[in-house]
């Protein structure tokens, strides 16, 4: 049997080399999916029953959310059932709200069911559109993601039969080994260095910015005393109560072969370290459905985040508060405001 991609092919942005099984590399896709803000964690459109809205791609959420007051507004079938759930700053309890219809890029689902919890973003929208919502693991780990927020897109494939694949992008790129919780298979964790000492973070994009650990920081001998010459911001955990965040000036932290000296990083009450929006704002990722490594490659921003510039959200972006979201079937870091970030290192 004859293969039906001979040598390599560009097809949708992916370099093929050969394909098994039945002799055919299929690939699926929804299509590219325009991110709709400029800043902060990704924001894409779809529809509702019909209803135009907006979600946030979490990739450290565990469950897709929907707001309870937004679910309330489309007539979602809600049940009784309760889901606990536990993230930064504590934990909460959400419901289970099922839509009729869910449309994103060119596909529609029916019968789709999301978790009803948090409130702090009721009310905000982006552009025309309600942001109601987000999409996490339990939708994105069915697809190899592609969050490209330098060009302010991301696609979704469906890949199977092929073998010898890479990334399309021109320039260099490079794989990097990459773990998965044993809490939580969904959570794709990066091997990072701060000050020189490993720590561990989940890569995050529903957190606008990166959250180092307290107990990582200590680790990378940040004691008390230096946080608390700090400036500080303020972050919301699962339960919407406000957290203390320490904005921390660190000699370098390096991200595979990425160097960045001096990077300001907010430093806050979480199990595990967060890499956020900010990076993927600098960086192309790809994220291969079930496998050890990922895809990344640096795009030099139009303008650097200078040090101690402080990156979050604003009433620009439609978005100025902060929540957390839930995770681990349960649990997920927060997207958190006034972090300082500069990722304008070296390769």
């Amino acid at each position: 049997m004859s293969c039906a991609l001979r040598g390599t092919l560009l097809i949708a942005g992916i370099l093929l080399g050969a394909c098994t099984d039945d002799g055919i590399c299929h690939i699926g896709t929804l299509g590219d999916l325009p991110v709709l803000n400029a800043r902060s964690f990704p924001i894409v459109r779809a529809s509702v029953n019909g209803h135009p809205a907006a979600f946030i791609i979490d990739t450290g959420a565990r469950l897709s959310t929907i707001w309870p007051k937004e679910a309330d507004k489309l007539n979602l079938d809600i049940s009784f059932n309760q889901v606990r759930l536990h993230g930064t700053g504590g934990e909460t309890m959400g419901g289970i709200a099922t839509a009729d219809t869910l449309s994103l890029g060119s596909a529609t689902a029916k019968e789709v069911s999301f978790v009803t919890a948090g409130t702090l973003f009721d009310g905000h929208t982006i552009g025309d559109l309600p942001v109601i919502g987000l999409f996490g693991a339990d939708f994105l780990s069915n697809y190899t993601v592609v969050l490209d927020l330098p060009d302010r897109r991301i696609s979704l494939y469906q890949m199977r039969g092929c073998t010898n694949w890479r990334p399309g992008w021109k320039g260099r790129y490079y794989r990097i080994p990459v773990d998965h919780d044993p809490r939580d298979e969904t959570k794709i964790v990066m091997r990072l260095r701060l000050n020189g000492h490993p720590v561990d973070a989940y890569l995050d994009s529903g957190s606008n910015a990166t959250l180092i650990a307290r107990e990582d920081a200590r680790r990378a001998g940040i004691r008390k005393d230096d946080l608390r010459k700090d400036r500080t911001g303020v972050g919301f955990g699962i339960d919407d109560e406000k957290t203390t965040r320490y904005l921390h000036r660190f000699d370098s932290l390096d991200i595979g072969p990425f160097h960045y000296a001096h990077p300001s990083l907010a430093v806050g009450e979480t199990d595990t370290s967060l890499l956020g929006a900010d990076f993927l704002r600098h960086h192309r990722v790809w994220i291969p459905r079930d496998a050890d490594w990922i895809y990344v490659q640096s795009v030099k921003p139009q303008s650097h985040a200078q040090p101690g510039k402080i990156l979050g959200l604003s009433q620009k972006d439609g978005l100025y508060a902060q929540a957390g979201h839930p995770d681990r079937t349960e649990r997920t870091g927060p997207a958190h405001q006034n972090a300082i970030a500069g990722f304008t290192g070296r390769e």
